[in-house]
């Protein structure tokens, strides 16, 4: 067949156009669980994040020749026993009662080999460096989160401001190096979220650390403008790794977290844990101890501790069923194993134990 110079400019066209491609993807996760939580009461409820949060998302991807990559990442929190977008952000953010937002992450990114410049809202270096690590993914009653991210450290903080950078930060420019890029084990991220107006929520951090075969250990330091006038001061560092042994995993967390600037006095927040997971078959099961320890500011004497069980098992790839008990100790603190439990006294246990199903796809 002879070939036309039109013929082979209509071929050169379709040629680059398909070396420019795309993808978009819709994915989510839809988790259920009844969960029993004792505070000064006992309550019961259907959840939805006892294994995983649930959510819905959309993700793309471009490839724009020579190893560079345009992507984007909107993923909201839905609320499946009602039905509704979930109101609540983990940072002290909220919407209304049925809105559906892409709180969890709203990002746009550039990337090669070399690493990702990424932009928009996402999680904190800070946050990964528990939520890695920790046996229970930050989720249900058994989540390290229970004694991390509570309202007793953010509570001193009052009126003067919201420390909303624990999980999330707004307006996040980041870079993220992948592991190997330089250097075989090697990885990391650095942040810079922007208070726009106000120097509220305004957050530095960074990540750094070193995966290879069965190790994996990172370092995280982050740095909070808490107030509007930028006078509170949020300074939180953590080290964090684990050891997979085959049969079982081990992992370890200490962080360290102040509040200063306040008028009453600084404020700080030690947290650390030890946790393991064991794969047997089509079974998962965890465990973890925590403890908090807390001090100046009207804090010195809190502390509280944390005992969690676990065990999973997975129908296929993307579904799994999963039951969890944990036992917490208060000591002049008010920590709960679930924000949506009752009341609780100062001083009193809370417990708290789970089953359900979670669903990915």
């Amino acid at each position: 067949m002879k070939r036309t110079p039109l013929a082979l400019a209509v071929l050169a066209g379709l040629a680059g156009t398909a070396s420019a491609q795309s993808s978009v993807t819709m994915f989510g996760v839809v988790d259920l669980s009844l969960r029993y939580v004792k505070n000064d009461d006992a309550t019961y409820q259907l959840a939805q994040d006892g294994m995983a949060g649930s959510r819905l998302g959309f993700r793309g991807i471009e490839d724009l020749g020579g190893g560079l990559k345009a992507s984007f990442w909107l993923e909201g929190q839905l609320g499946p026993d009602t039905g509704t977008g979930n109101t609540s952000f983990g940072n002290g953010n909220t919407s209304g009662p049925d809105a559906f937002m892409f709180r969890r992450r709203s990002t746009l990114s550039l990337s090669n080999p070399w690493g990702e410049l990424r932009l928009g809202r996402d999680y904190t270096p800070t946050f990964w460096n528990i939520g890695v690590f920790d046996p229970f993914g930050v989720n249900g009653v058994g989540s390290a989160g229970n004694l991390f991210i509570a309202a007793e450290i953010r509570g001193v903080v009052g009126a003067a401001g919201a420390y909303g950078t624990l999980v999330r930060a707004n307006n996040a420019v980041q870079y993220i190096l992948p592991n190997g890029a330089f250097g075989p084990g090697l990885y990391g991220q650095v942040m810079v979220a922007a208070g726009e107006a106000a120097p509220a929520n305004k957050y530095y951090a960074g990540r750094i650390g070193y995966a290879a075969g069965p190790f994996d250990v990172a370092a995280a330091y982050g740095y909070t403008y808490v107030d509007v006038a930028g006078n509170i001061t949020a300074p939180l560092w953590s080290l964090a790794g684990s050891w997979n042994f085959g049969v079982v995993k081990v992992s370890g967390f200490y962080g360290s977290l102040e509040i200063n600037g306040l008028a009453a006095g600084d404020a700080k927040q030690d947290n650390w844990f030890v946790g393991a997971s064991a794969p047997i078959g089509q079974w998962n099961l965890k465990a973890s101890w925590g403890q908090v320890k807390q001090s100046g500011n009207v804090l010195d004497g809190n502390d509280a501790s944390q005992i969690a069980i676990g065990a999973d098992y997975n129908l296929s790839k993307r579904t799994a069923l999963y039951a969890t008990a944990s036992w917490l100790n208060n000591n002049h603190t008010a920590y709960s194993v679930s924000a949506s439990g009752s009341p609780l006294t100062r001083g009193v246990n809370s417990n708290g134990a789970e089953i359900g199903i979670r669903h990915s796809f």
